[in-house]
């Protein structure tokens, strides 16, 4: 355990359900899940990698008493709202809550890692977006989102209309668009003739 606390106080949140994984596959125990295991922190850290149904799959493993812990109970209403698709779901269940000890930083940084997912995805899919519908898609208040928003470098809307008009980032250093990188293949397929 002195692994996944080094790994928490990193921020190598990635990190932790391996950790746990390896620990649970090497004990010697077969009670393991049992003595004192850090079970919601193992069900958040696979949530926190995308891993659904490794989370899904520690919880069926999970003995009856540990269950009924309420912080285990309150990992699994979040997985059961993310595994089904729930956004609405999962930040109610993020925020309603009251976590502790080491789930409770696992849990923020599950939120803002969702909240940035939810972020590029928005990115990808709208030219411009409400305040009041971006909060509902990132789990935040009207100004959290507006300040998000301009934090990726997006606008108000020229209209007056209230929106946030979504301005796409460039891409990454190394990475070509799409009509860039056509016209690259152009040019190197003329060089070949």
């Amino acid at each position: 355990m002195d692994q996944v606390a080094t790994a928490l106080q990193a921020s190598d949140f990635a990190a932790v359900a391996s950790i746990l994984d390896e620990a649970e596959l090497c004990s010697p125990s077969p009670s393991v899940l049992e003595d004192g295991w850090p079970a919601a922190l193992h069900l958040l850290a696979h949530m926190y990698n995308g891993s659904l149904p490794d989370a899904r799959l520690l919880y069926k493993r999970l003995p009856d008493g540990v269950k009924a812990d309420p912080q285990v109970a309150a990992a699994w209403r979040l997985l059961q709202f993310a595994w089904q698709g729930s956004g609405e779901g999962v930040w109610h269940a993020l925020r309603s809550h009251p976590w502790s000890g080491p789930a409770q930083a696992l849990t923020e940084a599950l939120a803002e890692r969702l909240r940035g997912r939810q972020l590029d995805l928005v990115a990808a899919a709208y030219s411009h977006i409400t305040p009041a519908r971006l909060a509902a898609l990132c789990g935040c208040s009207e100004e959290d989102a507006v300040a998000y928003a301009l934090g990726r470098g997006w606008r108000h809307a020229a209209d007056d209309s209230g929106a946030l008009e979504v301005v796409a980032s460039p891409p990454a250093r190394g990475q070509l668009g799409s009509l860039a990188a056509l016209e690259q293949l152009s040019v190197y397929m003329m060089q070949l003739e």
